[in-house]
């Protein structure tokens, strides 16, 4: 049985140095508590606990309202698409760069070397703020009402919901001489479907909650191009976790790849074939001059990271070293 000077002296310890206090992350998944990428988080949250770091999640359906949370200071961390978290650190967003990442093999060596080398660690922190971590939610493919616009040419004038916080994505607009509509995460489904634009770009795993199949239609088409890898990234205040906490969680989350994966792949597989459209041979060249030319506009506006794109460049070289960028060394 505890004495009256056992109580009284943790009664004193708890005045003097408090409680611990756990850290939270507001989690963006448009499911939910019950989505998948929320019990992916809920796995790392644990995993976490033996780390001595004490985690709670606080789940958001919208991802804004979430990032904005997180800025304003009722989150130590948010987990939220690179596009979204750009403002903050452009070196890590910049992995969902347009046409950088044309496969999940070379996704996942970029997050493996972002996990591995510690030189690109310090590039993970900036004003106090450290991305300690990438989710795959799937390549990001080109919806169209029309099945037959399938080259860069036929793009000029037709409608596309364009997330407008999104630079990378209005900048191929312009390009290609598209007309942008304005859109979110929340409204590119309802426009697509209604008709109010004639295309829209999202990964597969928004084909089901956003009822896509309505605004595709009989003549609509899913281009089987990646136009960029999408991802959701874990960001933190370092202040907030314990030292090195940044490190484990990247080689923790890094591991979780593949089960993140396998949710993007099922989601593809789910899609009815009928909808895929393969691109037209030797369009590749045309689609990557045009992807590489926006990656440079965007690298030298600012909005995109300079050694992050070397980065991927020399990962696409690795796999493939026959690439004309790989001669010109652009990036």
């Amino acid at each position: 049985m505890k004495t009256l000077l056992h109580w009284a002296l943790l009664l004193t310890a708890t005045c003097l140095f408090g409680t611990a206090r756990a850290a939270t992350i507001c989690v963006y998944d448009p499911a939910g508590k019950s989505g998948d990428y929320y019990r992916i988080l809920s796995d790392f949250a644990l995993e976490a606990s033996g780390w001595g770091a004490s985690v709670d999640l606080k789940a958001y359906t919208d991802e804004e309202t979430a990032a904005k949370d997180y800025e304003a200071g009722q989150c130590d961390g948010v987990v939220a698409t690179g596009v979204r978290l750009q403002r903050f650190n452009r070196f890590p967003s910049t992995i969902e760069g347009i046409g950088a990442l044309p496969s999940y093999d070379l996704l996942k060596q970029t997050i493996d070397s972002l996990a591995k080398y510690e030189s690109a660690a310090k590039r993970l922190s900036k004003d106090g703020h450290e991305t300690i971590g990438f989710i795959p939610v799937g390549a990001v493919y080109l919806l169209v009402r029309d099945r037959k616009v399938d080259t860069v040419g036929e793009l000029a004038g037709k409608r596309i919901a364009t997330m407008d916080y999104d630079k990378a994505s209005v900048a191929m607009v312009d390009r290609v001489g598209a007309i942008m509509v304005p859109a979110d995460l929340g409204s590119i489904g309802p426009k697509f479907n209604n008709g109010d634009v004639d295309a829209c770009y999202v990964s597969a795993p928004a084909y089901q909650p956003f009822e896509l199949w309505r605004g595709l239609g009989e003549t609509g088409g899913i281009l089987r191009l990646p136009l960029a890898q999408a991802t959701l990234q874990v960001m933190i205040r370092k202040s907030a976790f314990p030292d090195g906490f940044g490190a484990k969680a990247r080689k923790d989350l890094a591991g979780r790849f593949n089960s993140a994966l396998s949710i993007v792949q099922k989601a593809e597989k789910e899609i009815p074939a009928k909808y895929w459209v393969d691109m037209p041979a030797g369009s590749g060249p045309e689609f990557d001059e045009l992807f590489q030319n926006v990656r440079i506009q965007l690298r030298d506006s600012g909005a995109y990271d300079g050694q992050m794109l070397t980065a991927m460049r020399k990962i696409r070289c690795g796999q493939d070293p026959a690439r004309p960028e790989c001669a010109e060394k652009k990036e």
